[in-house]
Formats: structure tokens, sequence, C-alpha cells
């Protein structure tokens, strides 16, 4: 059974009026697609609560930017996709103006701007990392699977390849298979996260993921090897 984020928060559950400000402004701020929705910002802000309560932090700052770090948000094929994060780094310090320190607002740039796969950007502080493992644990899972299927039926791409659904011998194209997308990134998630916490509930989500493939690969008639 997955981690009980829910009996982790028994501390967290009257978030900063600060928090909830940025909640507030995201919701009217941020530019809905597919996979980054008002609905993907709760489940990491609720994941990244949990983090913070095994591994410590600003809480503070871990809320705000869960909160903010999709302010821009651009469609995975967009061209400046790698530069969103550094845009919604920037925007969020813009609406913080001067509601925090000067060391905080560094703070949150940081991990606004480093939760990014794409851009390649490494998190140093330990609320970055927060932030950056909360973002990418809703890639996994049952709710990461969704996400992938639902981006990549906005994106026109094919559910799988017919003949080597699992890239069994063929290097994966998320380009143009949105199963693929599993085995180009999801999978290499895990070795990816910096926090213990965040490792123990990837460990329980990637079975999800696999005992979905077994299931799939039994109803295609090719079974998944793992």
């Amino acid at each position: 059974m997955e981690l009980r984020i829910m009996d982790t928060l028994k501390t967290t559950t009257d978030v900063t009026s600060l928090a909830d400000l940025a909640r507030s402004y995201a919701r009217t701020a941020m530019a809905a697609t597919a996979g980054h929705d008002m609905a993907h910002l709760e489940r990491v802000h609720r994941v990244a609560m949990m983090l913070w309560e095994h591994e410590g932090g600003d809480r503070e700052v871990i809320e705000v930017a869960a909160w903010l770090h999709d302010l821009v948000n651009l469609p995975k094929d967009h061209p400046k996709r790698r530069e969103a994060s550094t845009l919604s780094a920037q925007a969020a310090l813009e609406w913080i103006g001067g509601r925090m320190s000067e060391g905080q607002r560094g703070l949150v740039f940081e991990a606004i701007q480093r939760h990014s796969f794409s851009a390649g950007f490494v998190p140093e502080s330990l609320e970055a990392k927060i932030v950056c493992d909360a973002d990418r644990l809703d890639a996994l899972g049952a709710v990461g699977l969704m996400r992938t299927l639902e981006t990549g039926g906005a994106l026109g791409r094919a559910s799988f390849h017919g003949d080597d659904p699992f890239c069994t011998t063929r290097a994966p194209d998320d380009g143009v298979f949105t199963l693929d997308h599993v085995f180009a990134k999801l999978f290499k998630l895990p070795e990816m996260l910096h926090t213990d916490a965040a490792r123990r509930v990837a460990e329980q989500r990637i079975a999800v993921m696999e005992d979905f493939l077994a299931a799939l690969g039994d109803e295609l008639g090719r079974p998944y090897r793992g």
C-alpha cells in the first residue's frame, strides 16, 4: 500500500496565508494544458507536504513553489518548452514581490526553475529537491499513466507500436507512440529523485505501472517481460 500521504498531514492542514494566496493566484493565472492543470497542482502540493514532513525544509517556500511551479506552462511540442520553468520562476517572483525574504525568494526561484525534467536543471537546496520530487512523482503510478495517455491523445500520437509495444527490440520514440513515453522517460524518474521518502513512493507507483503493462501485454498477446 502506498505511503499514507493523508496520514502525514496532521500538522499541515492549516496552510499559511501566503500559500493560500499562491493557490488562488495559480488557479486564475496558469494556462492549463494536457496533464498540467489545477488538479496537478493540488497533487504536487499534497505530495510536497508529505515529503516536507519526512525531510524538513522551509515549509512556506515549498508550498508557494508547489502552487506556482507551472505558471508558464507550454505544450510538450512547443519550441520553447525548456524555458517554461525559468519563465514560471520569474513570474512567481513578480507575484511574490516583497511578501517573502530575499533568501526565501531565491529558494522559490530555484525550486520552480529546477523542477523541470526537460530543462535539465539540477536542484541543490532541500526545498528545490522536494518540489522537484513531488512533481516527478505525479508522472508515475495510475495518475501518471492517465496523464501520459491524455497528453499523447492531445498531441495526436498513436497509442503504441503494434509490433513492439514495449520497446523490446527498438529505441522508444515518444514523439510518435504514446506508450513509448513510459520507457523514454517515466521509468527513468525513480533514479533521478532526491529524497528517501520520494523514492519509497516511486517504488510503489512503478509497481502499479508494471501491473498495467503486464495486463496490456496479456490483452495484446505480446507478454510484457519487464
